[in-house]
């Protein structure tokens, strides 16, 4: 099954620690994957969700610099920073994220597989399904002007200071992920998943066969739980598919405090042991990681001696203690009186 597929890539017992059955509309799972278009894109049943025509010009005028198709060639220099602004200005001011709050904690887990690249990639095929046909969309068109402009040599730098991939990057991570309660440490995760997203985005954003069978198979328990519920007399509502089999409340506490925290653990690690940041700013990360996340913090760092063990004192020479520096302090000579006799 769909799900089953879901819960084995992510290494999980059980989702219902990541996400929560009565928010997956299977109705959306179903439009993005087949209602779509040659280049793959999801086709809106509301036009109403489309994003704006002039957001959608400046877009296809960066993705595609020098040819502006939609736009009026640049008529002055720094223009196309301009066009770029107005694409983060629009984006920035969006309400919630186009991940959604909802399924923060199922993309979070997939960070601790980006090592594996493959169980990652099928793991944000299948979860970029369960969003809102709109969101899923605009991510697929958002992320593929960034991973274009990225490539992209004709166009001028949109930053004097920062590179073009670091800036797409920056500019765009909140916009895609980030949690309810915006935490400073949601930065780094976005930082990272985006990263993956740009650089995989034909493959994550696209719907394989397989992943289509397990679709259709969705579909068909769905209508079957449809037709034996039809002649109910209570309302023939669909139940929330079925994620595992039944636990004991033990073994859910436990795989609570323990599954969903991998990807969390594999993050504090590589802050813990990252030689390129200043000592600084390790700290500050790390500070912000034991506040966010103080029970992983905690495993990682049991005592204030574990946690010492990164910033080891550097041996400063002590100046030699010389043995006049221990007396009374030097008196000058007076001559008083003459030896001679």
């Amino acid at each position: 099954m769909y799900f089953y597929r879901l819960q084995k890539v992510l290494g999980l017992d059980s989702l219902d620690e990541v996400l929560d059955a009565k928010l997956v509309d299977s109705k959306h799972i179903v439009q993005n994957a087949y209602n779509v278009n040659k280049q793959g894109i999801v086709t809106l049943e509301d036009k109403s969700k489309e994003l704006p025509h002039w957001i959608l010009s400046a877009m296809k005028c960066l993705a595609n610099w020098p040819s502006c198709s939609d736009l009026k060639q640049p008529t002055y220099s720094g223009f196309e920073r301009d066009v770029f602004k107005t694409i983060v200005d629009y984006f920035g001011q969006m309400k919630e994220p186009l991940l959604t709050f909802n399924f923060f904690d199922v993309f979070v887990s997939v960070l601790g597989l980006l090592q594996k690249h493959s169980k990652a990639i099928e793991a944000l095929q299948i979860s970029c399904l369960l969003l809102p046909p709109e969101n899923r969309k605009r991510l697929q068109l958002l992320v593929r002007m960034m991973a274009r402009i990225s490539f992209n040599k004709d166009l001028p730098p949109l930053c004097e200071s920062v590179r073009t991939r670091t800036l797409m990057v920056q500019a765009f991570s909140r916009c895609i992920l980030c949690s309810k309660d915006e935490m400073d440490l949601d930065e780094l995760l976005a930082a990272k998943l985006v990263s993956f997203l740009m650089d995989n985005y034909q493959e994550i954003l696209s719907v394989p066969s397989a992943l289509k069978s397990s679709i259709e198979e969705h579909v068909v328990h769905l209508q079957r739980v449809q037709i034996k519920y039809a002649g109910a007399d209570t309302d023939a509502t669909f139940p929330p598919p079925s994620f595992c089999h039944q636990i004991s409340t033990d073994e859910f506490e436990y795989q609570r405090a323990t599954g969903s925290q991998e990807p969390l653990a594999a993050l504090l690690e590589e802050i813990a042991m990252n030689k390129e940041i200043s000592v600084k700013d390790k700290k500050k990360k790390l500070k912000q990681f034991q506040k966010s996340y103080p029970e992983v913090y905690r495993v990682r760092f049991p005592t204030p001696e574990t946690e010492a063990v990164l910033f080891p004192e550097k041996n400063k020479q002590k100046p030699p203690i010389l043995m006049w520096a221990l007396k009374k302090p030097f008196q000058p000579f007076h001559r008083t009186r003459s030896f001679r006799m």
